[in-house]
């Protein structure tokens, strides 16, 4: 958003923007298409949630510059962001007229560049009045911004672009090379801002009009990529609704094919008699309720996610808030004031099941927004973006110097990769995990299921890995090796009284896990764990069938062998008593509509 040229050719223009940000400033995330009073294609910032350049449409574009004609003092804050007051201005049927309609009181100083109904204009804000001029379409104009750049450095663009006018083809390829040219990427030598040295050019957008089918080029500099996205514009037709007849029967046909989206209660009601023979081997139809001593209902349920978090080793989980149910704005706040979470974070139940009111938070407006619909005490976590996610299922047998790994499940969270030309939806539907997540990503996502990805761009569409939520799960027992072993057998013996359960961890690398370096345990779950290497597509229902026996087996002589050394037990009414407790909290968290 500093230096900006539009280049006219004999068939169309260039408008190319580079942007010259702090290098510490979180990557933008690359252009997609996105609907709202017609189709906007735009880079978007991650911080603010603007843009600095746009296309509309087919044949209108507009680029942002901060500041106005000379830098200014910034205030501490300002009303709204610059990049989201000139998305306001290119949704409007008009732009220029909305410039001149607008309120930009408490806005920031900026010049918009708008390329619309063929017309070139510069629209300024000075921070006390506006200011339009007409410009010549025909010819090549450079600008750069008042806030990083003084006159002699504008002037020595000016002259760069003139002795590069004519001498070469005007193409996008001799566009880019210009723009990473000495004189015209960021230069800290020839910048006045008092940041200069912690700041470069992070990106260059060259929106292509000199065909019928507009092109925008985005380069990210510091990741080395590049794009090159085909803007569509005739996605109009309404997003469908999930619910009707003909969706839930293709949901069924999919949930009987794989037996990995099969209810709970047609997995688990086969193994009815074997629960009831290590039941009767217990004396206890509560058989595993001296498991993990130092967990509630040995963490079968009931159990509090924070209280668990205090039982491990500092720093081997994200820092975490509570926020009791019904907690006001003001003392969310007030917990945030004292804490190192910032945004995005992860909020969820204190109380969890299956990834039920777990949610992504990107800004002030989302937590407050989760805030007033729990109706239980939740957690704020910041959000950990290591790579890699599994779950490590461990076990040790009292009075064993050594616990074991018994399996590995690697999670590929539900993603789509764009081509340039489908938007989010299309893709969705080639993959019948995603068709089944389709009712609640439509909630989450509304009209950004009509946005079209770059062609290559990863989008994350649920930034965690559950099951439930979409992702898919991978048997990776074949990554168990002493060096894991002897490593969560440390970290779980740090924590008094847990003998038994699953353990997701976020991580680096394997090799960084092994040596117990750039990882963060996000859940640790008790009796209730699942083996969920059992989810892996690849395996049968038998294999299933075997792995949770297998494994309620374990949980069994670990309850046992404690209760012979002192642990109580759970009486047959502790029982009920958890299990109805755990439907009145589900019953809870399942209004939620986040």
């Amino acid at each position: 958003m500093c230096t900006v040229t539009y280049i006219p050719s004999e068939s169309g223009a260039f408008l190319t923007s580079n942007r010259d940000e702090r290098i510490s400033r979180a990557p933008a995330e690359p252009p997609v298409t996105r609907y709202a009073g017609g189709a906007l294609t735009y880079p978007k910032d991650a911080h603010a949630g603007g843009t600095w350049i746009v296309l509309k449409g087919q044949r209108e574009a507009a680029v942002l510059l901060n500041g106005a004609f000379e830098n200014h003092t910034r205030k501490q804050s300002y009303r709204k962001s610059r990049g989201i007051v000139m998305l306001d201005i290119m949704k409007a049927p008009t732009p220029t007229a909305c410039f001149e309609r607008m309120s930009l009181e408490g806005i920031e100083p900026f010049t918009l560049i708008l390329f619309t109904g063929g017309q070139l204009t510069r629209c300024t804000w000075d921070g006390s009045r506006k200011h339009r001029q007409e410009l010549d379409a025909r010819k090549p104009h450079i600008w750069a911004s008042a806030t990083l750049y003084g006159s002699e450095a504008r002037q020595i663009r000016t002259r760069r672009l003139q002795q590069w006018m004519g001498k070469t083809e005007v193409n996008a390829e001799n566009i880019l090379d210009f723009h990473l040219s000495k004189d015209i990427i960021f230069t800290s030598g020839q910048s006045s801002h008092l940041n200069r040295a912690e700041m470069a050019t992070v990106s260059i957008t060259s929106i292509d009009l000199t065909s019928q089918q507009p092109v925008v080029h985005y380069h990210d500099l510091p990741a080395q990529k590049s794009f090159a996205i085909l803007p569509h514009s005739e996605a109009t037709q309404p997003i469908p609704a999930f619910n009707s007849i003909s969706w839930k029967f293709k949901h069924f046909l999919i949930r009987v094919r794989s037996w990995e989206y099969w209810p709970l209660a047609c997995v688990y009601l086969p193994m009815v008699p074997r629960w009831l023979w290590l039941s009767i081997k217990a004396g206890s139809f509560w058989f595993f309720g001296a498991a993990n001593p130092s967990m509630r209902y040995a963490g079968f349920a009931g159990e509090r996610k924070s209280r668990i978090y205090r039982l491990m080793p500092k720093g081997s989980y994200p820092e975490t808030l509570l926020c009791k149910a019904g907690c006001s704005q003001d003392k969310v706040a007030s917990l945030l004031d004292k804490a190192s979470v910032t945004f995005p974070m992860i909020a969820k139940p204190d109380i969890g099941e299956r990834g039920v009111q777990v949610k992504l938070l990107a800004s002030p407006e989302d937590l407050e927004d989760y805030r007033r619909q729990s109706q239980v005490d939740f957690l704020l976590q910041p959000y950990i973006d290591y790579p890699c996610e599994a779950g490590i299922f461990y076990y040790r047998m009292p009075g064993a110097s050594r616990g074991q790994i018994s399996g590995i499940v690697g999670k590929e969270l539900l993603s789509v990769t764009g081509d340039g030309k489908s938007n989010i939806l299309t893709l969705l539907l080639k993959d019948g995990r995603a068709v089944l997540q389709l009712p609640s990503l439509q909630r989450t996502l509304g009209e950004k299921m009509r946005d079209i990805p770059a062609a290559g761009e990863k989008l994350n569409l649920v930034p965690y890995g559950n099951h439930s939520r979409g992702s898919k799960f991978m048997d990776m027992s074949n990554r168990i090796t002493p060096a894991l072993t002897g490593m969560i057998d440390r970290l779980c013996g740090a924590i008094p009284g847990f003998d038994f359960g699953r353990l997701d961890i976020r991580f680096k690398s394997w090799e960084d896990l092994e040596a117990g370096r750039h990882f963060s345990v996000i859940e640790l779950n008790g009796a209730a764990s699942e083996p969920t290497h059992i989810y892996d597509p690849r395996h049968s229902i038998y294999f299933a069938w075997k792995e949770i026996y297998c494994h309620w087996k374990i949980l069994c002589q670990i309850s046992m062998a404690n209760a012979r050394n002192g642990v109580p037990g759970m009486t047959f009414r502790q029982g009920i008593e958890m299990v109805r407790e755990h439907s009145q909290h589900l019953s809870r968290i399942r209004r939620f509509l986040g």
